[in-house]
């Protein structure tokens, strides 16, 4: 953005030439505010600095573990152990099922065997004590 003046050099090279009353007060000012700023300004310049560079090398190692998750995420070994783990959950899940059933049999053989062995007690004992 360009900003444009209607004063002459004529009147600017006058403006040097006239004595400014405060131009030794202004120079001692901006000399001293600079004194006061300048080593804040530097400090937090310097550390600036650090934390760009900071930024930059985390950037950097944040950028080669993407890779590396990248690769690992495309890798065929990884797919082909996914899908073993889906067909051996699927394999336990049957094994599961079938150990249920077979101790829900068992538990109606074992009930099945007492009632058997009660009867034949009990056939036994007429035949040992017949009634009179």
């Amino acid at each position: 953005m360009e900003v444009t003046t209607d004063v002459s050099p004529e009147i600017i090279n006058r403006s040097d030439k006239i004595d400014n009353p405060y131009k030794k007060s202004v120079k001692t000012l901006s000399k001293g505010f600079i004194e006061v700023l300048a080593p804040p300004l530097t400090e937090t310049k310097k550390h600036l600095k650090e934390l760009q560079e900071t930024q930059a090398h985390l950037y950097d190692k944040l950028h080669s573990e993407n890779l590396i998750l990248s690769e690992v995420q495309h890798s065929d070994e990884l797919h082909s152990m996914i899908d073993k783990i889906k067909v051996y959950n699927l394999k336990l899940q049957h094994i599961k099922k079938d150990i249920r059933t077979l101790h829900e049999k068992s538990i109606k053989l074992k009930k099945r065997a007492l009632k058997l062995q009660d009867l034949k007690q009990a056939e036994e004992e007429i035949v040992n004590n017949p009634p009179r």
